[in-house]
């Protein structure tokens, strides 16, 4: 893919991702009672309101309100000046589908909705993009420039 269409591609695959975890947390929502198993109490779908944050860290809400678009103007000021840089690109672009995902669940509904149980955990794709982002930021960091 040329240069020149990198970043709106990336744009328009962040805001699907967006869509779809949206859409997800929508059905799960319909029907809060349904839910399956691919492999019985490892992997399926299961219906959670999760008020807590990354891996369940009770933050009240209104804290997470209130300082989720402070870490997203950041994560765009970021991106401003490292959009040069393709994984950089493309990992704030995961980070922010995610995170702004979970800020809208926050703001309508007051916690993030959760779906997909994974052992022990129930996640949404959210979660899963936001940690997709940061591994990608983690494994493409450019080493430092001062010697060792």
């Amino acid at each position: 893919m040329t240069k020149k269409y990198r970043h709106p591609v990336t744009i328009l695959s962040g805001f699907f991702l967006l869509l779809l975890d949206q859409t997800l947390k929508s059905l799960v929502r319909a029907r809060p009672e349904f839910s399956f198993a691919i492999i019985p109490r490892w992997l399926g779908w299961e219906y959670l309101a999760n008020p807590g944050v990354a891996v369940g860290q009770p933050i009240p809400n209104n804290v997470v309100v209130v300082l989720t678009p402070a870490v997203i103007l950041l994560l765009v000021i970021f991106l401003s000046r490292n959009h040069h840089r393709p994984y950089h690109f493309l990992a704030v672009i995961l980070i922010l589908a995610g995170a702004v995902s979970n800020y809208l669940d926050r703001i309508f509904f007051g916690v993030a909705i959760d779906y997909f149980r994974v052992a022990t955990s129930i996640i949404n794709l959210a979660d899963i993009l936001i940690v997709s982002g940061a591994g990608l930021l983690l494994l493409k960091k450019e080493p430092s420039q001062e010697p060792v």
